[in-house]
């Protein structure tokens, strides 16, 4: 009896949690495997979890940008035991931008860009309250682009060790109404990423459905109701 007061309580405060239309969350994506990840826009707040593998492996996000628009991006370190001081660093190809020093630049990067480099560095660290996951906090980039064009941002391990990353770009927080239901999932996918075991990731998963079905009730629940129409019968 007690277990099931508890395991209802977690369903509660997991379902309340989703409904919180304050709590601030980053929209999770996993990069391409192979090739570039485009990045949608710089507004809207993504976090791409990536796992640095190869010791050549370089990750390549682009974008298009205007001229004075804002950049905001920032790596975080997943909170894993023998990550503590994990670092990689990140670099922004673009027009506009200083000549690179070639000698800091991966083997394989953008060729007749200008670049800015931004190497680990401790930062503020970071907790994801959608997921439940703590990162340790790295670097980041806040800048208006020179110019308009084409840009590429590059993530990679100057010493080649693997690791994991969480990258994230853009500061509104953007869901809709269906990304309720695809919560389920992210936890899932997040806490992989985090390595957890097969027990954890089941609570996990059952918690956030049925937090996403608590929580979609909700808002069906709020929905205005049609104003019924009185109907004359004709005699």
């Amino acid at each position: 009896m007690k277990t099931l007061r508890v395991f209802s309580l977690g369903i509660l405060l997991a379902a309340l949690f989703f409904v919180v239309p304050h709590a601030s969350a980053h929209r999770p994506g996993w990069g391409s495997e192979t090739g570039q990840t485009h990045i949608e826009n710089l507004s809207t707040s993504f976090a791409f979890y990536r796992d640095l593998k190869p010791a050549s492996q370089v990750d390549v996000y682009v974008f298009e940008g205007k001229a004075g628009e804002h950049l905001h991006a920032g790596i975080q370190i997943p909170a894993i035991r023998g990550l503590e001081l994990y670092g990689v660093t990140m670099a922004l190809f673009g027009p506009g931008l200083p000549e690179p020093d070639e000698a800091a630049l991966p083997a394989q990067h953008p060729e007749g860009l200008g670049a800015s480099l931004f190497p680990s560095a401790p930062g503020e660290d970071f907790f994801e309250p959608f997921t439940q996951t703590n990162y340790w906090g790295r670097q980041r980039i806040e800048m208006d682009l020179p110019a308009s064009g084409t840009y590429y941002l590059l993530v990679w391990n100057p010493q080649g060790l693997p690791g994991k990353y969480v990258m994230d770009t853009g500061e509104a927080e953007v869901f809709g109404a269906m990304d309720i239901f695809r919560f389920p999932v992210w936890w899932l996918q997040v806490h992989t990423f985090y390595g957890q075991g097969p027990v954890m990731l089941a609570i996990a998963s059952l918690l956030a459905a049925a937090a996403a079905l608590a929580a979609g009730a909700v808002i069906l629940a709020r929905r205005p109701k049609p104003a019924l129409v009185p109907v004359r019968v004709k005699a």
